[in-house]
């Protein structure tokens, strides 16, 4: 029964300690919540209206329409240009179409070419060999520009073979 004393003992003792670890802590949280009741009237919300004469609403309306309108004018000008971009783009693909359009309305196995020159195609239908250029003979920007113009005209080639 000793053994049984001894341990209720220790039960004890931890309890006690527990209950002296939550009174230091009321002890520290009691300043700080013991002003609740004051803090809630500080804290509360309240609506206040406030009327202003109607000249001095407009003078300001009018100073802060002044100070945004030369970015409003800005804004607007950038857009135009945007929007002539962008209808100038689709004009250009508008009359690109009309020319693929026209392309596929030319039969592939009609020998006769149309006599009409506004439905022929912007694109020659045979393909000529390049031109033979000694590379050597070229100097560096030169060549770089006639790799660079082979690769654009074997994508246009590519593309024409896709389109037609």
């Amino acid at each position: 029964m000793a053994d049984y004393l001894n341990f209720l003992g220790q039960c004890v003792t931890a309890t006690e300690e527990s209950v002296t670890t939550i009174e230091a802590c009321i002890t520290n949280l009691q300043p700080g919540v013991g002003d609740l009741p004051r803090l809630n009237k500080v804290l509360a919300n309240e609506h206040l209206y406030l009327l202003l004469p109607d000249p001095l609403l407009q003078g300001y309306k009018a100073e802060l329409a002044d100070s945004l309108k030369p970015q409003i004018n800005t804004l607007v000008e950038r857009a135009e240009e945007v929007i002539q971009r962008d209808e100038k783009k689709m004009k250009s693909l508008e009359e690109r179409l009309a020319i693929i359009r026209s392309n596929k309305t030319t039969s592939p196995t009609d020998p006769t070419p149309p006599s009409d020159p506004s439905h022929q195609s912007a694109f020659p239908t045979t393909r000529s060999a390049p031109p033979s250029f000694d590379m050597k003979a070229l100097n560096p920007t030169q060549r770089r520009k006639m790799v660079m113009l082979k690769g654009k005209r074997e994508r246009l080639e590519r593309e024409l073979a896709r389109m037609g």
